[in-house]
């Protein structure tokens, strides 16, 4: 399941106590622009695909990341 494995990449990239589709770039602590960078990296190796830069700005919150991925098929 998409979550699921969501969470776990998030775990790995922030140091988080909860995961909820609430989380986002606005109220996770060291989710800055290197952050992004590799949260962007972990979840295209994750999910086995290319996130374009274009893509990667706007996926600032599990919500927005869990949308995108389901469109993709995922």
């Amino acid at each position: 399941m998409i979550k699921d494995r969501l969470e776990v990449v998030f775990r790995q990239s922030f140091e988080i106590e909860k995961f909820t589709e609430d989380l986002s770039i606005d109220n996770v602590p060291g989710w800055d622009s290197m952050a992004h960078v590799g949260l962007i990296l972990a979840l295209q190796k994750e999910f086995a695909i290319s996130i374009p830069p274009a893509d990667a700005i706007e996926l600032t919150s599990v919500k927005n990341i869990i949308r995108y991925l389901a469109n993709r098929d995922v």
